[in-house]
Formats: C-alpha cells, sequence, structure tokens
C-alpha cells in the first residue's frame, strides 16, 4: 500500500518559497514585488499551486512565513470584509498601496480583549499557524497578501 504524504499547509494558508529553490527554478510569477503566497491547491502529486505562481511548486520547497520576519509585512489583517453594508453610511476609503503590516491592526483591534490574551499566549511562530488558530476560534483568519506591497499609488492626471 503507498503511503500518501499530507501537506503541512492548507489551502488558504500563507506561505512563500524556498530561497534556494525560487533562485534556480526560473518560476513565473504575476507580481514579482510580492515574496508570500496564498495556497490555491494542494495536489495529489506532491505539488503545491499558489495563487500569482503560474508554476506549481514541490511542497518541499513551501515554507511557512515568521511572523516576525520581514516578509510578514507583505501580509494584512483585512478589516473591511466583515463591515456589513449600511445604506447612507460613507466610509472612509481604504489605501491599499500603504497597508500596514498584519498584526500591527490586529494589535490595534482585537488589543485588550480576551482573544488576543488567548491567541499571545500560544506564541506562534508562523502566519500559518496562526491563520489555523483564528480559524478554530473566529470562523475566519482575515489575513490576506497585500498584493499591492511595494507598488505606489497611481498618479492622477
Amino acid at each position: 500500500m503507498e503511503e500518501k504524504k499530507i501537506s503541512k499547509f492548507n489551502v488558504g494558508d500563507i506561505v512563500t518559497i524556498a530561497k534556494d529553490y525560487k533562485d534556480s527554478a526560473n518560476l513565473d510569477f504575476a507580481q514579482p514585488q510580492v515574496h508570500v503566497y496564498s495556497v490555491r491547491i494542494v495536489n495529489a502529486d506532491g505539488t503545491i499551486t499558489l495563487a500569482g505562481v503560474f508554476d506549481d511548486i514541490p511542497a518541499k520547497y513551501i515554507e511557512g512565513v515568521s511572523i516576525d520576519s520581514e516578509l510578514a509585512k507583505q501580509i494584512y489583517y483585512d478589516t473591511n470584509h466583515a463591515r456589513p453594508y449600511e445604506p447612507g453610511k460613507v466610509y472612509q476609503h481604504e489605501d491599499v498601496y500603504s497597508r500596514q503590516p498584519f498584526m500591527i491592526t490586529m494589535a490595534e483591534r482585537l488589543g485588550n480583549t480576551p482573544l488576543w490574551e488567548k491567541m499571545q499566549a500560544e506564541e506562534f511562530h508562523y502566519v500559518h499557524e496562526l491563520q489555523h488558530w483564528l480559524i478554530e476560534h473566529m470562523g475566519a483568519s482575515r489575513i490576506c497578501v497585500n498584493q499591492f506591497f511595494g507598488m505606489h499609488s497611481p498618479v492622477e492626471v
């Protein structure tokens, strides 16, 4: 009986590609300025399909993103998608080109709450670990890849 290898990553997890593989594989990226990716598909052949990468990547070259790394600055906490629409109410437009890193926004939104205290007690090291915990405790992680990272706002003429 053939043993099926199970990926440690789930669909929706935010990950990165091992630098040595990324440098040597001649991969094709939708947005070269972004170096973190969301898992789209965990394939049966041992590869993983990432959003924004046109090539499937062998699972052994997929790595977690450390919460306190430079790469984590390319990730944001989505505070807008859960806000219900209220007729007649105007919301401040979000500047997608200068979103704060996700942990700063989470601290502002959840700080001094029992949920924040529980989360801090877990001492997560990787973003995908935190995502799994948030899904379990809140029903959704709301942690996303900032597709606009490193881009400048368009100039209006």
